[in-house]
Formats: C-alpha cells, structure tokens, sequence
C-alpha cells in the first residue's frame, strides 16, 4: 500500500520544492525586516526606502506562493488517495474467490473507509505536514545562524529531542491504532449483519438488544479512541516542554550577545520572530511524526487482506474449449468433512446436462469446482487434456459464462446489464432477448433498453432479473454455460421455454444444477447426474 501511496512521487517533490521556495522568500523577508531596522536606526533614510520597498515586495509574494502550497498539497493527497484506493481494488480482484468467499467482506469495507481514512488523516497528512514544517524548520535555523551561528545547537538540540521523543513514544501509539481497526472491521461487520437482518428484528422485537450491542461497540471504539488522544496529549506536552527549555536558552544566548554589542538590534527581532518558526514546526512535527509510525501495522494488517493463501502459479493460457473436461478421481472437502469423493466424470463439448441431487449432497460444489473457484483436495480436473489447476483464471473465464440463483444487477440501464458494457450489434442483442424470454419485458418498459434499474434490480421482479442474468450469458456466446438453480425464481411456462431454447444451442457445453426438473425436457439432456453421499451416478434420460 505503501508503494501505491508513493507512486505519486512526482506530486510529493512538487510539495517539497514549493515548500523550501515559501520558506526560503519567508526567511529573506526576515532579513530584509532585520535590515531595514538596522537602517532605520542607522538614520539611512535612503538605504531605510529601499529596504522598506523589498520588505513591501516579499511580503506581497508570500501570499501566491502560499496559495500554490496549498494547492500542491490538494494535488498530491488526491494522486496519492486516488492511487491507494484504486491499487486495493485492483488487489481485491486478485483474490481467489474461494478465499474471498470464505471472508467475511466486511472486512474490506472497512478497509476503504475507515483504514484508508485512517491513512489520509495520519500518514498523507502526516507526510505534507513534516515536509512543510521541516522547511520552515531549517530556513529558520539558517535565518539565526546569518545572525549567529552559536544559535545552531540550540536548533539541533531541539530537533533531536523532539524526534527521539516521538520515536521512543511511538509504539503504544502503534499498537492502539492497530486494535483501534479492528474494533472497526467488527463494528463495520456488525452493522452489515444488523441492516441484512432488519426485517427480523423488527418482527421479533430486538431493538432494545441491537441497540443495547450497538451502543456497547460503538463505546468501545470511543474508548480506544480516547486512549490514543490521552497518549498524543502526553507526547505532546512531553515536546512542547523540551521545546521552550530550548527555546528560552536560544533567546537569553541572543539577549546576552545584544547586551554585549554582538548583535544588532534588528538581529535580535529578527531571532525573536524565527522563534515562532522554529517552535511552531517543531511541535507540528512531534504531533504528526507519531501518527506517520503509527500507520506501520496499519500497512501490514491491509497488505495482509489482500493476500490468497493459494498462491499457486498458473501457466496455461487456454484458447477456447476443444473436447471436453473430465474430473479424474477427484475427492474435494471442507473444514467440515468431505463433500465429494473419488469422482469420474466426463463433460463434452456441446452435450448438455442436468445435475440433480437433493439440498446439501455436493452440487454446488461440484459446480464451484468446474467454475474453478476451488481445486481439488485430491485427483485432476482435466481440460482437453491440460489440468484446469495450471490453466490461468483470466483465460478460463473467458470460455465460461454464468448464470446464478442470486442475480446482482448494476444500477444502470438495461442494455448495460445485459451487455455488461460490451460492444453487441443491435441484432446479437435482441437475439439474447428473445431467447432469454426478455422482449415483452423490454418492449413494456418506457424506455426500452435504456430504462434504468435501480438498488441491485429493486424495481423489477425476480424472473425478470433472472432472464436479464440468462439474456448476458447468452450473449457473451462463451463455449460453457453453467446454470445454478437459475430457473427458481421463474414460473414454470417462461423456464420451460428459456430451457428449451438452451437445450438446442449447437456447441455450447450446458451444464445446470437446478431442482426445478420438467420431465417432458428431461429427455433432452445428453445425460443427467445425480450427486449424493459423496459421489456422482449417471442416471438414465
């Protein structure tokens, strides 16, 4: 995440190059202050004009400059922000399924908002604010080292103790934050599971139990969140306190110089004025530097989600499908216990076929198999003749096309979620419709195909998303369909019909798990299979 953070490198030396040219035009500014004083009281009127224009000048500038810092600063959190955010996604994609599956995705949720929050606050800002005041840091010491150089140990003095402050303090800082984010990926869980089971607690009055949990969670994170304040507030104090020891000595050290006609009058304003810009970037940098350290576990814990415990290499480009796939003693389980044992099987190219079996045998997972979500515990998977395990998802995916019992729709047009934002001609995408049972459908809505769906399909009905699933997998004329239970939410005439219309695809490979069986269309299947009890048995059409 890190790297992804800094590839917007160019905008950060932007930042660092604008911010040494306000501090440098700053620290002139002083000068010129300091010389204009020393004229002044020298009586030079003259050289007091010329002097009084350059401070006039300066200042005039600051205020530009000042305005591109500002909008440097926009620049490089938004390239920065833009670049982590889309690099996690880009990460996500890269899960195995199965693992992603597996996960609740809560956990990611909370990653975009909350961590990644987390990181803008602390680090991105955390970064610009160390450059900037790091800058008026050094030019500072430089202003008072022009005056007097014996100024400089005391600057370096405060600098060390200020960062060995932060760095000493930091890992409890570390530790909060890092149990600060998990209190908010269960918090984030949490009220995803409440919002999914509203319906429930309403009709079981639960109210007072999900507020009275939600309240303690909700407490809980405060808590956490009190705790790291309390501890910035005392590093803080910790630094301001080295910081005006160190910066009293530096001002007697000038006070005594005056005193003994070392320094000029206009030198010692012009210490006491680079003392705020000293003492101001200090404690700015010993309240950020903390929270940049802090965010070390909150990198490796967000790393972390996007690692796939599987991290087989795939080889194998497949270019399209040839013959057919055939399961050669393969035996595949759960944490559980084994769902499937020993299976042989054989599915040819351009054959159709029925998997039936009743709730809980294994035909799910023996579609999740085919589909390559999971690899077997044992035995091959075979795709005219290459292991399906070696072959790379990317390419697979392309030759298969799916149809789910739970259809997720965009909230977009209608042409959009049956083309997926593919290019189709207009004939190849009534064809999918007509054959999907979709153009009454289409040919009622006001806008046709370019009526919008709205919340996931909310606006529509269940059949209707159904055929919208079936009408983009028909489209996509992949080499493979695979159906799971996508005629449930159907009535019996519309599946019959969009069955009928699969079963007469010339060389496509269908392959449906479904328990909505028509036995006049049963017959029609080249073969139907029967999982139970582990294996897999051909029944007779």
């Amino acid at each position: 995440m890190k790297k992804s953070i800094f590839r917007s490198w160019p905008y950060l030396i932007l930042v660092i190059i604008i911010s040494l040219g306000t501090a440098g035009m700053e620290g002139f500014l002083h000068i010129s202050m300091m010389n204009t004083i020393d004229t002044a009281f020298a009586g030079n009127k003259a050289l007091f004009k010329s002097e009084a224009i350059k401070v006039l000048l300066l200042a005039l500038s600051l205020l530009p400059m000042k305005v591109i810092l500002a909008f440097g600063k926009g620049l490089f959190k938004k390239k920065a922000m833009v670049s982590a955010k889309s690099d996690y996604v880009s990460g996500l994609f890269k899960k195995n399924i199965n693992e992603f599956q597996k996960e609740n995705n809560a956990k990611y949720i909370s990653v975009l908002t909350n961590d990644l929050n987390t990181i803008e606050n602390n680090y991105i800002n955390g970064i610009y604010e160390v450059i900037v005041n790091f800058s008026y840091f050094i030019v500072a010491i430089l202003v008072i080292v022009y005056v007097s150089p014996m100024a400089l140990a005391v600057g370096l003095v405060i600098g060390i103790l200020s960062a060995a402050i932060a760095i000493v303090l930091n890992k409890p800082i570390q530790k909060h934050h890092a149990q600060r984010s998990e209190l908010f990926e269960k918090y984030t869980t949490y009220i995803k599971e409440v919002l999914s089971a509203f319906h429930i607690i309403k009709a079981n009055n639960l109210k007072q139990k999900v507020q009275k949990d939600f309240y303690n969670r909700s407490s809980d994170i405060q808590q956490k969140g009190y705790i790291i304040d309390k501890i910035e507030t005392y590093i803080i104090a910790l630094q301001n306190l080295t910081i005006y020891v160190s910066l009293f000595a530096l001002f007697g050290i000038t006070a005594y110089m005056a005193i003994k006609g070392k320094m000029t009058f206009g030198g010692v304003v012009l210490v006491i004025n680079n003392m705020e810009n000293i003492m101001n970037p200090v404690m700015q940098i010993g309240e950020k530097l903390p929270k940049i350290l802090s965010t070390r576990k909150l990198f490796e814990k967000i790393d972390k989600t996007l690692e796939n415990q599987d991290s087989y290499v795939e080889t194998i480009d497949l270019n399209g499908f040839q013959k057919g796939i055939e399961f050669k003693n393969v035996s595949f389980g759960y944490e559980d216990g084994v769902v499937l044992d020993n299976i042989n099987i054989t599915f040819e190219k351009g054959k159709k076929y029925l998997i039936i079996g009743p709730s809980g045998g294994g035909k799910s997972t023996l579609l999740k198999l085919l589909r390559k979500y999971f690899t077997p515990n044992s035995g091959e998977i075979l795709i005219d003749g290459k292991n399906l395990k070696d072959v790379t998802k990317i390419s697979y995916f392309r030759s298969i096309s799916n149809v789910e019992q739970n259809v997720f729709l965009f909230e977009d047009t209608v042409r959009n979620n049956i083309t997926l934002y593919k290019e189709y001609s207009q004939e190849e995408i009534w064809d999918a419709i007509e054959k999907a049972g979709l153009r009454s459908f289409v040919d009622s809505l006001p806008k046709g195909l370019d009526t919008m769906i709205y919340d996931n399909g909310k606006n529509i009905s269940g059949g209707e998303k159904s055929r919208i699933a079936i009408a983009r997998s028909l489209l996509q004329k992949a080499d493979i369909l695979f159906l799971d239970e996508a005629f449930a939410s159907l009535d019996s005439k519309t599946a019959r019909e969009i069955e009928n219309t699969l079963l007469s695809l010339k060389d496509m490979t269908v392959v449906n798990v479904s328990h909505v069986i028509f036995e006049d269309n049963k017959s029609k299947y080249d073969n139907v299979y029967l999982v139970r009890d582990k294996g897999i048995k051909a029944l007779v059409s």
